[in-house]
């Protein structure tokens, strides 16, 4: 009886053991398993979707994502230069796109925290309602220069990510590294 007691809570123990590491290795390895890859841009095709699986709505949970239906947003998000290089606040960077077949998008800059950086010039995040139709750039760097359209990387350190929401898609949106704006290193103050 004791013996059988014994080999019950083992087996207890070892199915919670291999759930947490399951779960540790999702959220910090893993992760990004869930998302399709456009280029350098990552996206979550179950975020804000009521069929996200449990590892799913935990990485949404974990990293602060209130997401809307595919219907209403999709999400792109991107932490490497078009060189593959971490993005750095010591550099100075130029997103550049064509339009984007939605209703409304935008750019915002959020630390490698996964919230927005304190970065004292109110410049965190870039709207289509601002640039226009056409080809686009935006300068991500800690000082504006004499871009009209920028974000400020100031207090962001090394690891800092890029958020596109694009908003209401039309049908004929497909998403593709071409599509896609592409994120430039224009300089850096020093070699990485």
């Amino acid at each position: 009886m004791l013996r059988r007691a014994a080999a019950w809570v083992l087996t207890v123990l070892i199915g919670v053991v291999i759930g947490a590491a399951s779960l540790w290795a999702t959220l910090e390895i893993g992760g990004s398993s869930f998302g399709a890859h456009f280029g350098l841009w990552s996206h979550n095709r179950a975020a804000g979707s009521t069929a996200a699986g449990p590892y799913t709505r935990a990485i949404i949970a974990r990293d602060g994502l209130l997401a809307l239906s595919a219907r209403e947003a999709l999400y792109f998000n991107l932490d490497r230069d078009a060189g593959g290089r971490p993005l750095d606040e010591s550099c100075v960077y130029e997103l550049r796109g064509a339009p984007l077949a939605a209703r409304w998008w935008s750019v915002t800059l959020y630390g490698d925290d996964g919230f927005l950086v304190d970065n004292g010039d109110n410049a965190y995040s870039v709207d289509a309602s601002r640039i226009g139709a056409g080809t686009w750039s935006i300068r991500i760097a800690p000082v504006q220069g004499s871009a009209p359209y920028w974000l400020s990387s100031r207090g962001a350190g090394r690891g800092f990510a890029l958020t596109l929401r694009v908003y209401n898609p039309q049908d004929d949106f497909r998403p593709s590294a071409e599509s896609l704006p592409v994120l430039s290193q224009v300089s850096c103050a020093e070699a990485h």
